[in-house]
């Protein structure tokens, strides 16, 4: 085979693998967010006194965060290396003011730790909470562990992408959880869920 049949052969492989990893991560993103019926359902109640950490590492809950109206919580994979986490939380910001001026807290919350929190926050602009549930602890308790991940893998404890709408007591009035972490719910599909929470 000669050095140029060689090289297009090369050149020909690699596109093919961009390509088809590009359309992995995008296909689903491009396709309606599909909710799939696991873990916490609507009208149960959310453990808010549940201990969670800030960002700066400081103690804290749902409960002492909460707006009058109840709080917008998404969870994460991880701001660490999530890619459409990471995007989802940029994003999220640009709706913050929407959120908490309709009398909603809003949060995300990831198995991440608090200083990766912090760091990520500070780089990106993130003027909303992050909360970091060490151990899963919350995750768990809301039957939200994303499960194809073994012990022992840098994922081993991540949530499946979820939104929940509470109220201030923690009755979850909305909820969506993705059936595949790469489609998450639009900005205006959050705000969709506010305004039907309202109802």
């Amino acid at each position: 085979m000669s050095i140029r049949k060689i090289a297009f052969w090369a050149v020909g492989t690699a596109a093919t693998v961009v390509v088809g990893g590009t359309a992995w991560m995008l296909g689903p993103a491009l396709m309606p967010p599909q909710d799939v019926a696991v873990g916490v359902e609507i009208e149960d109640t959310v453990p808010v006194e549940m201990e969670l950490r800030y960002a700066s590492g400081d103690a804290t809950s749902l409960a002492a965060n909460m707006g009058e109206r109840g709080m917008v919580l998404l969870f994460v994979r991880s701001a660490e290396w999530c890619p459409v986490c990471q995007r989802q939380l940029i994003d999220t910001e640009d709706i913050r003011e929407a959120v908490t001026g309709s009398g909603f807290a809003l949060a995300g919350l990831s198995y991440d730790e608090p200083a990766i929190l912090a760091e990520f926050a500070a780089n990106k602009g993130i003027g909303y909470l992050l909360f970091s549930d060490k151990g899963s602890r919350m995750i768990d308790a809301l039957g939200l562990r994303d499960p194809q991940y073994e012990p022992g893998s840098k994922a081993h404890g991540v949530p499946r992408a979820t939104i929940l709408v509470l109220a201030p007591d923690g009755k979850v009035k909305k909820r969506h959880v993705s059936a595949d972490y790469r489609s998450r719910p639009s900005n205006e599909d959050v705000l969709a869920m506010i305004d039907e929470a309202r109802d």
